[in-house]
């Protein structure tokens, strides 16, 4: 399985409805990449097999890639995937 395939199996799990997954599919390779670069080294296929690490990642390029922004949740999600310092 692809890494790609991986994600949209991931969002589809994780209650995004088909047309929500082939909306975000151009950016798999950013995502893949951004993963990459933070320490993901296997996307995982479902969020009942994902580690904190990689879930959480996932969970914010989802948030981010919304339609529906949630600033304080993706505010969050930033701090726990220590993408900048921690600040309250």
């Amino acid at each position: 399985m692809t890494d790609e395939e991986r994600i949209e199996h991931y969002l589809i799990r994780s209650g995004l409805s088909p047309q929500s997954v082939e909306a975000l599919r151009p950016d798999f390779p950013r995502w893949i990449r951004r993963l990459r670069e933070r320490g993901v080294d296997q996307v995982p296929s479902s969020p009942l097999t994902a580690d904190g690490i990689a879930g959480n990642e996932l969970l914010l390029l989802i948030k981010q890639g919304s339609k529906d922004r949630d600033s304080n949740m993706e505010h969050e999600l930033r701090n726990l995937t220590r993408v900048r310092r921690y600040k309250l």
